[in-house]
């Protein structure tokens, strides 16, 4: 009886072996596969001319280390979290779509991606370039790059850029009050004396330049002159820069005068720049058109 029962004990451990080793073990699933069900974003990935594109239905929640990883996959583009950042990238944030689906074309997933994660309190800065970073809102105006005022219609909406304008007509205390509701949708502005500078999300910035122009325009003279204050380069005298000025700007006037027997004819030098030296500063001030200013600036540039 006792061989019996033994004999029963080692078929059934037999048998267990046997099933243990025959049961297939579950494959690991990629961490980022794209196309069809499989992707870890809960979005339809799509090829339009060509490139990775992002099909978007319904709403739901998507982790945002999944969504950047999905983003860089679909770009190609380097991303990098910065430190304070990457302790929320586990979170999850809401996406809303339509039910027949949104189409968001390869040109876009940085303004889509950037928009979904602020949700989170990050944003993406850089992606119009090859090299993206995640960071906190409220860190972003510390990573803008300087750009110019005609880059900004290049530029994608949400990119985070700085803008400093220089030689405005308004005074700082019109332009503070003026802009100050701009500070309070995230970007930071400082104006002092003829200086602005600004930092903010593209679509933002462009908003901020119309006004800034509008406000600068209203502050010319009736006449459409400005007055502008120009520093000189090193080794540039303001006396010297001056009378060059004067001598550029000269325009010969000549009037006619009826005299008794004849004519008097005179011709006299006149200006439409005024140029004046600051008393104990090496600087100009100059009154003249927009256009005129333009011109001012090339010239003062030869001078260096």
């Amino acid at each position: 009886m006792i061989r019996l029962f033994a004999a029963l004990l080692v078929v059934a451990a037999a048998f267990a072996l046997s099933i243990a080793q025959e049961a297939p073990k579950p494959e690991p699933m990629p961490r980022f596969p794209f196309g069809g069900s499989k992707s870890q974003i809960p979005f339809d990935v799509v090829e339009v001319n060509g490139q990775k594109a992002w099909r978007v239905t319904g709403r739901g929640n998507v982790r945002i280390e999944e969504l950047i990883a999905g983003y860089s996959s679909a770009t190609g583009k380097r991303v990098s979290y910065d430190s304070a950042a990457a302790g929320a990238a586990r979170n999850s944030v809401l996406y809303v779509g339509p039910d027949e689906g949104l189409l968001v074309p390869n040109a876009e997933l940085g303004d889509f991606v950037s928009e979904l994660i602020e949700g989170g309190q990050l944003t993406l800065v850089g992606h119009s370039t090859a090299k993206v970073r995640v960071v906190r809102l409220e860190d972003a105006a510390g990573f803008a790059r300087v750009v110019e005022a005609n880059e900004l219609a290049g530029l994608p909406d949400s990119e985070w850029v700085t803008l400093v304008r220089v030689g405005l007509q308004a005074g700082p205390r019109a332009l503070s009050r003026a802009l100050q509701h701009f500070t309070r949708a995230g970007m930071q502005i400082g104006v002092e004396d003829d200086l602005l500078t600004a930092t903010g999300r593209v679509a933002q910035m462009r908003n901020l330049e119309r006004l800034v122009a509008r406000l600068d325009s209203s502050s010319s003279g009736s006449d459409g002159t400005q007055i502008r204050s120009y520093e000189m380069a090193a080794g540039v005298k303001a006396d010297t820069a001056a009378r060059v000025l004067n001598e550029l700007f000269e325009v010969p006037a000549t009037t006619v005068q009826k005299l008794d027997g004849g004519y008097s004819v005179r011709s006299d030098g006149d200006r439409d720049v005024k140029v004046s030296v600051v008393a104990g500063a090496n600087r100009l001030l100059v009154r003249a058109r927009a256009a005129d200013h333009e011109l001012v600036k090339s010239a003062l540039d030869a001078l260096k």
